[in-house]
C-alpha cells in the first residue's frame, strides 16, 4: 500500500542562493508594485466616468490595494531577513507530498515521522527520516 505524507525542503542559504532569493523577492515585489499602480487607475477610471457609486468602487478597490500593500510590505520584510542571515543558515523552502509504501509491520512512528530534505544550490545533499 502507498501513503501520501508531508516532507518539508529545507535550503543552505549560499551566496548564489540568497542572490537567487532576493531576486525573487524582489520580482514578486514588483508585481504587487505594478498591480497596485493598475487597480488605482482602474478605479479613478471608474469614478471619473460616473457609471458605479463612487463610494463602494473605492470601499472594493481599497480592500484590494491593502492586500497588495501588505503584500509588498512582506517582500520587504523578507528580504530584510534574508539580509541578515548568514551563509551556511537553513531555512525552509517549502514542504512536498512525498509517495511511501508501507505494508503490514512496518513501525509507522517512524514512516510518519518528522522528514527533510536539504538542497545546497540546486542539489540535494541530505535526507533524513527515510521510512524504509
Amino acid at each position: 500500500m502507498q501513503i501520501i505524507r508531508k516532507t518539508k525542503v529545507k535550503q543552505v542559504i549560499t551566496e548564489s542562493s540568497k542572490q537567487q532569493l532576493k531576486e525573487h523577492f524582489e520580482r514578486q515585489k514588483a508585481s504587487q508594485h505594478k498591480e497596485l499602480e493598475q487597480l488605482q487607475f482602474e478605479k479613478k477610471k471608474l469614478i471619473y466616468n460616473n457609471k458605479f457609486d463612487q463610494h463602494k468602487v473605492e470601499e472594493k478597490f481599497s480592500k484590494e490595494e491593502l492586500k497588495r500593500k501588505q503584500s509588498i510590505e512582506w517582500y520587504e520584510f523578507q528580504i530584510e531577513q534574508l539580509n541578515q542571515l548568514p551563509l551556511g543558515s537553513e531555512i525552509t523552502e517549502r514542504e512536498v507530498d512525498e509517495v511511501v509504501e508501507v505494508s503490514v509491520g512496518d513501525d509507522w512512528d517512524q514512516i510518519v515521522g518528522p522528514r527533510k530534505m536539504v538542497i545546497k544550490d540546486g542539489k540535494i545533499v541530505q535526507i533524513t527520516g527515510d521510512a524504509k
